[in-house]
């Protein structure tokens, strides 16, 4: 098996999240309104869920899983394929010839993610707008409409709206994700345990751990995101102003908000995608994370 190319990690990337996207998109949207609006109609996961349920069917689930399909297919297709090259770079610069560096995974991962994030944000900003409309008719016609719309209401500005907590939550999700998969099944799976680097069960366990970390460590800015891609005429202000509001009326608590269907989302696209990138890799000749 091989390294790879940049392009084959990238593709392996889209393949397993991807899917991943689509089959946790139900979740998504419950996160999205139960971070989004704060009455007691979407104040915990279960009445969210009902809510949507009796107003707008089983197809209320699956709003805005076209554009999900598409960011994970381009956003997470980047972020997981750069991750080994920047890994690679991190090392050569800090002379961490073995590349296994529990620092330098983490710094990958972040970094890896902030690119991804920046480059397609505009997708993210559809995606929340589709999922955040509490109405049978969606907000936009299409995905092209939707893109145009804003495009023609806002400009490349409206497009980027909440890119710096975009960015930010992105960063340590992937961080939390990738980077702490990697470093839970090859530091401590693999050199501790001496568990086989490519058995299904070492897999599935690291990326089960890695889901909890990346549920907690990506729900602040997941809830400021949020917020700021729903005032797009900015009445609140950007990410400050309303990471100010938040503390302000719902204390740190409030940024945990939607956490259960953040997990039930972020936790079983974390295991699903992992496991499938892992064996979309092995299937064209490349050696796991």
């Amino acid at each position: 098996m091989s390294d790879g190319t940049v392009f084959s990690k990238c593709f392996a990337g889209g393949v397993g999240c991807g899917l991943a996207g689509f089959i946790t998109n139900p979740f998504d949207v419950i996160k999205v309104r139960n971070q989004q609006f704060a009455d007691t109609k979407y104040q915990s996961f279960r009445s969210t869920a009902v809510s949507i349920l009796k107003e707008e069917g089983i197809h209320g689930f699956y709003k805005g899983a076209a554009a999900s399909v598409l960011r994970e297919c381009t956003y997470s297709s980047l972020r997981m394929g750069l991750y080994e090259p920047i890994k690679s770079n991190y090392s050569l610069m800090f002379n961490d010839t073995d590349e296994n560096s529990p620092i330098i995974k983490g710094m990958s991962a972040f970094t890896s993610g902030a690119i991804g994030s920046a480059i397609f944000n505009p997708i993210d900003v559809v995606k929340v707008r589709f999922q955040s409309a509490a109405t049978q008719l969606p907000p936009y016609s299409s995905l092209p409409n939707a893109f145009s719309t804003i495009y023609a209401e806002k400009g490349l500005r409206g497009l980027y709206i909440g890119t710096s907590a975009t960015v930010t939550r992105a960063a340590f999700l992937t961080s939390a994700q990738l980077g702490s998969y990697d470093i839970i099944k090859n530091n401590v799976f693999v050199q501790v345990f001496g568990f086989d680097k490519e058995a299904y069960g070492t897999q599935l366990g690291a990326s089960f751990i890695a889901s909890l970390i990346t549920a907690t460590a990506a729900n602040p800015a997941d809830v400021v995101k949020t917020r700021v891609m729903n005032d797009p005429h900015a009445t609140v202000g950007g990410p400050r102003e309303h990471f100010a509001r938040i503390l302000k009326r719902d204390g740190p608590f409030g940024f945990l908000k939607g956490w259960t269907a953040s997990y039930l989302r972020i936790g079983p696209h974390t295991i699903i995608s992992l496991v499938l990138i892992e064996k979309v890799r092995q299937m064209i000749g490349m050696v796991s994370y």
